[in-house]
């Protein structure tokens, strides 16, 4: 059998327990239940914590804290001189081999260090222990029932064993996310070029068609093959006798509309030829620019588009802020967020739901991102990023270039009213300057070929033609080929996107349908394991839509009602106990690499006798040695009554328990032998006059001390001293001793002889009036060395007073049986 028992935690300067230069060890036994009792504020949880750390590298309830609280800085123990923090695990092969210490540093700059011994690979290690049931506590069981059903369902995916599968479909489901997925691979900008290449590719062929006609005299089909098309522009031209040397031996690609020109300019003998050629070349680039221009309408639609996007942009406040909103909204929406109506950034807290608020914000950029959309579409589309030749034939020396300027902002869809407005305008005035411009031109054209020769009038005429001929297939063709291109990359993006979604859809199902296999496998445990522990006629149930995460909590039956909702009706204790029960019944099922558990105060909310039920079930249905084949199980807890049941039931084997004492800012001990350790320790430190430190372990071993009397000697006490904790704990185990004592010294059956019975009277006095009536207000700045160290040698007396040398002359001391008798 594969996987890990731990056999020791070594604890220093981490949380609240210093120990410097003595870490705390806390010794554990893999074939036993293992409990630990601390009373509150001792250090239970900080070794809890500490192994949480060492497995998963954090502590969530620190790093969740506000900003302000700065929770990293609280890993540490503050009162370390150090400033370093180790924790080491032992750990035992479960299949048998030699012991593995793993351990974990971490820096005052929260740098952490993973070093293991034997050589082995610590990190591997950790990795391998890290499963959702080995570090339960209190909140983990709460949030279970709490969380919203795709949270529940996701989390709940670790329990099964299908932690990775669950990741991965989740991945999976992230890149399928249509508009991550399209802001990846660039599809809007693709998009756009695909919609310009479209535009230059309808104006090519629109100047194909015209210049054919000009060139050849028949109507243009687009329909007829271009090495048809193409032969008949050839013969057209190669039939002028002027040029029909300058066309034989050429396709009609490789000749030269100039050298035609020139060959005209030639037969005429004179510039007003090459004048006329000039007005030719020049009419149709303002003629071509002109057809580019947008229309009326279409300038009206862009300013509408532009207006519509500043309105819903004036409901936003830029970009930063979207970032702000949308991290914002993970943060609120996290189920570890507890408190809906508390800002995140500010801490502050308001009447409303703040995620309401922020989902309200960000549909304002959704509205945003749409507009811009359109407008990109718009801009492309009707081609106003194409007016680059309009621009250039029409601006004055001191105008802007508005359109130059505008082209890529209209193209991330961020034009607005203002800017629009100003385009549109610009687009007016260089069409009206194009279409006065083409006036003269013609105007220029008609009077120049007045003064010359028809025929040669026609040569220019056809040369012309054949140059915007050519250049426009060359246009035709680069605009088809910037179209295919990018259809193509489209193509191979919409692929990927439909593989990703396929890909996605079936493994959503097969995770889907192995989380529910699994599922109807542990329904059945829990059922057994929660009703061992509540002995009520209260069924759990646990459901899981076919293709879906979310994972609901039900109640089969509720008494004799069916169906009930179990969040709508349990208490606290019965939430408690159905969460406990599905964890239990996971582990026990899909185990990982950790063969133990760690339950930190997790029966707060049982009454004594659910606590035995469930000790029960741990004992006898669940861990070691009970189930020899179930994990180890270790019990964190600060309960005194449970206390005694881990000490019962480490009396009948199977059980190890122990106790742990001690305060953050020196050290905590195992009680086993530790109460001789709080001793020493105490008079150490009143050795060198330190008062603070030693007047809590005072309260510690006078506590035992007391404890210690009344258990040995069978002095009863009322039963509400069992659950008192607080500083008045140990005046009423005083008084209880006392009133024991005078009750038997009046009925004449005191075993104590007189000078016992004078000296528990001075001890008495000396404990109370030098320490508890001090300790127990919290004036503890009236302590003083001298008098603490005559308070540690009252309490020894005390507790001599009810002991006797046994054998007589042999200077050894025990306890009175009773008060009564030896």
């Amino acid at each position: 059998m594969s996987g890990w028992y731990l056999q020791k935690v070594s604890i220093e300067g981490f949380r609240g327990i210093n120990n410097e230069g003595a870490p705390l060890v806390v010794k554990l036994k893999p074939d036993c239940v293992n409990s630990i009792s601390a009373p509150n504020g001792v250090g239970k949880t900080s070794i809890f914590d500490a192994v949480v750390y060492a497995i998963t590298g954090r502590i969530p309830k620190l790093d969740e804290l506000p900003a302000a609280e700065k929770g990293s800085s609280y890993y540490l123990n503050r009162f370390h001189a150090g400033g370093v923090g180790t924790v080491t695990l032992t750990l035992v092969p479960a299949g048998g081999g030699a012991e593995v210490d793993v351990t974990v540093r971490r820096d005052a700059a929260g740098g952490r260090t993973v070093a293991a011994s034997t050589g082995a690979d610590g990190n591997a290690i950790l990795a391998d222990l890290n499963r959702e049931f080995v570090l339960l506590d209190g909140k983990i069981f709460q949030d279970f029932i709490d969380l919203a059903p795709q949270k529940r369902g996701r989390s709940f995916a670790g329990l099964l064993g299908l932690k990775r599968y669950s990741a991965l479909r989740q991945g999976l489901a992230s890149l399928t996310n249509t508009r991550a997925f399209n802001n990846h691979f660039g599809v809007a900008t693709k998009e756009a070029k695909q919609n310009t290449a479209t535009v230059s590719l309808q104006r090519a062929q629109a100047n194909i068609r015209e210049a054919f006609t000009a060139l050849v005299g028949d109507e243009y089909d687009p329909a007829e093959a271009e090495t048809s098309m193409l032969a008949k522009a050839h013969s057209a031209l190669s039939g002028i006798e002027l040029l029909k040397p300058l066309c034989e031996g050429r396709t009609f690609e490789e000749i030269d509309p100039t050298s035609c020109v020139d060959a005209a300019k030639v037969a005429e003998g004179g510039e007003a030829r090459a004048e006329l050629a000039k007005i030719l070349r020049d009419e149709a680039r303002w003629s071509e620019a002109l057809k580019a221009a947008p229309s009326e309408e279409d300038a009206k639609r862009l300013v509408e588009l532009a207006d519509a996007r500043d309105t819903a942009f004036k409901l936003t406040q830029g970009d930063l802020f979207r970032q702000l909103y949308g991290l914002s909204e993970i943060i609120i929406a996290d189920d570890g967020w507890v408190d809906k109506c508390v800002c995140p950034t500010c801490d502050r807290s308001g009447a409303g739901s703040l995620l309401d608020h922020v989902r309200h914000k960000l549909a304002a950029f959704e509205a945003v991102e749409t507009a811009s959309a359109n407008l990109v579409q718009e801009w492309t589309k009707k081609g106003w990023n194409q007016l680059d030749e309009l621009e250039r034939l029409g601006q004055q020396p001191d105008e802007q270039a508005l359109f130059a300027q505008a082209k890529d902002i209209g193209l991330t869809g961020a034009i607005d009213g203002a800017r629009a407005r100003s385009v549109v305008g610009w687009k007016e005035t260089l069409t009206d300057r194009a279409v006065a411009k083409l006036k003269h031109l013609t105007d220029s054209k008609i009077t120049l070929e007045k003064s010359l020769p028809d025929k040669l009038t026609a040569v220019v005429e056809k040369a012309e033609a054949a140059r915007r001929l050519q250049s426009n297939l060359s246009d035709l063709r680069a605009a088809l080929r910037e179209q295919s291109a990018i259809a193509a990359e489209l193509a191979r993006i919409a692929r990927v996107k439909s593989f990703l979604d396929t890909a996605n859809s079936r493994f959503a199902s097969a995770e889907s349908a192995a989380s529910a296999r699994r599922l109807a496998a542990i329904e059945p445990v829990t059922r057994s394991i929660f009703a061992a522990i509540m002995y009520t006629d209260v069924v759990p149930a646990l459901k899981k839509r076919a293709g879906s995460e979310d994972l609901s909590i039900s109640l089969a039956q509720f008494w004799k009602l069916p169906d009930i909702s179990a969040q709508a009706v349990l208490s606290e204790s019965y939430r408690n106990a159905f969460a406990i029960s599905v964890y239990l019944a996971a582990a026990s099922l899909y185990g990982g690499g950790a063969k133990f558990l760690i339950l930190d105060d997790v029966t707060s909310s049982f009454d004594s006798g659910h606590q035995f039920h469930l000790m029960n079930v741990i004992k006898g249905q669940f861990a070691r040695p009970g189930v020899p084949n179930g994990p180890q199980v270790i019990l964190l807890s600060h309960d005194t009554v449970l206390e005694k049941l881990f000490n019962t039931n480490a009396n009948e084997g199977g059980w190890w328990h122990q106790c742990i004492q001690g305060t953050a800012r020196t050290s905590v001990l195992p009680q086993s032998g530790a109460i001789h350790k709080i001793r020493d320790a105490t008079h150490a430190f009143l050795d060198t006059g330190n008062t603070d430190d030693s007047a809590p372990r005072i309260r510690q071993y006078l506590e035992f001390k007391l404890e210690e009397v009344i258990s040995r000697v069978g002095i009863p006490v009322p039963i509400n001293i069992a659950f008192n904790d607080d500083k008045h704990m140990a005046k009423n185990l005083i008084d209880a001793i006392k009133a024991a004592v005078d009750l038997h010294d009046a009925a004449g059956r005191l075993v104590l002889e007189p000078a016992q019975l004078a000296g528990l009277g001075t001890s008495v006095a000396t404990i109370v009036s030098n320490y508890l009536s001090h300790w127990s207000t919290g004036q503890t700045h009236a302590f003083t060395a001298p008098s603490l160290k005559g308070v540690m040698q009252a309490i020894e007396n005390f507790a001599g007073c009810f002991q006797f040398e046994h054998p007589a002359g042999s200077r050894q001391y025990r306890y009175y049986r009773s008060l009564s008798q030896r």
